[in-house]
């Protein structure tokens, strides 16, 4: 074998050892980077954050009468069987459209409606078109109607608020 040759493998063998230490470091450095879990960042906190104290006075403004203010109800409770009921069903004072007022069970069987209600009044006394035994429904439906205040009584947007009648001696 010439000397020659013999240092020219010996030069490529150790060319290749020393290639792959290289490679080996570059991914074991990179290893965690590439296959391993991000570790988690500080979480971004607002500086201007403080202890809590209480409700504060807040800037209220004017109200903005492109919005229409709705209540909510989690429960009405009626009379069983009876079509003469008491309620506290209302549009605030604040609004300015009429609201239409539908009580509804959940399979869409209307107890009641509405006529125009303007804002500021109330239903007190309304009599259902049909009467209930007693017993609690759940999923029924006071589904609110909005119309503007023109002569076209322009329909506008509404709800569907879900509740439960409780229904009662």
């Amino acid at each position: 074998m010439n000397k020659d040759n013999k240092t020219g493998k010996t030069i490529l063998l150790l060319f290749l050892v020393l290639l792959l230490v290289g490679a080996g470091i570059f991914v074991g450095m990179n290893w965690n980077r590439w296959f391993g879990e991000t570790p988690p960042e500080a979480p971004v906190t607002d500086q201007n954050a403080r202890d809590w104290t209480g409700e504060q006075e807040v800037y209220q403004g004017e109200k903005n009468t492109d919005t229409i203010d709705i209540p909510g109800y989690g429960s009405i409770t009626l009379k069983a069987d009876a079509a003469e009921q008491s309620v506290n069903l209302y549009n605030p004072e604040q609004n300015t459209c009429y609201f239409r007022m539908t009580l509804l069970l959940s399979d869409g069987t209307q107890l009641w409606q509405s006529g125009l209600i303007e804002p500021g009044k109330g239903i007190y006394d309304l009599t259902m078109e049909q009467t209930l035994a007693e017993g609690t429904y759940e999923e029924a439906v006071l589904k609110y109607e909005c119309f503007a205040m023109n002569e076209e009584q322009t329909p506008l947007n509404g709800s569907e608020i879900k509740l439960t009648l409780n229904v009662i001696q």
